[in-house]
């Protein structure tokens, strides 16, 4: 493995490590517009609809994970979480790291390339759906389900 391939490598874990949890991805898009409260966050990722071929039950977000997957973005440094006081009760309100913004204008050409994809997205979600997000079984069997690699 070259120098650049190492890097490539860590790269894409790094990568899947800050965004790969479940509800990152949504959060991180209902943040893009702005501070939000906890309250805001949830029917906003709620109301999203995520493309039914990749499973078969329409997610939904509830409560105590968000509070759990906001602790966690903190701790990581993905989001701020900003106390107001000019209310009572005290408002909270959550926002994205700036880094982490310009990673979504990053990511663009990646959305791009999946869209110019459409027959690999397909196969991946064909998979998933009979075999779980973490693909199940780890031999060769039943290779023979899917097209051959292309000439």
């Amino acid at each position: 493995m070259t120098e650049r391939d190492d890097r490539l490598l860590r790269g894409l874990y790094d990568l899947r490590n800050l965004f790969g949890d479940k509800w990152v991805p949504a959060i991180v898009v209902a943040l893009r517009a702005g501070p939000l409260r906890r309250i805001e966050i949830l029917s906003t990722v709620n109301s999203y609809f995520i493309d039914e071929n990749w499973t078969d039950k329409q997610p939904v977000l509830h409560d105590s994970i968000l509070a759990r997957t906001l602790k966690k973005m903190r701790m990581q440094g993905l989001v701020f979480r900003e106390r107001s006081t000019k209310s009572f009760p005290p408002e909270v309100e959550y926002a994205l790291n700036p880094a982490v913004a310009d990673a979504l204008e990053a990511a663009e050409p990646l959305i791009a390339w999946t869209r110019a994809h459409p027959d690999l997205l397909a196969q991946a979600q064909e998979y998933s759906r009979k075999h779980g997000p973490h693909g199940g079984s780890s031999g060769d069997e039943g290779d023979d389900d899917f097209p051959p690699r292309p000439a």
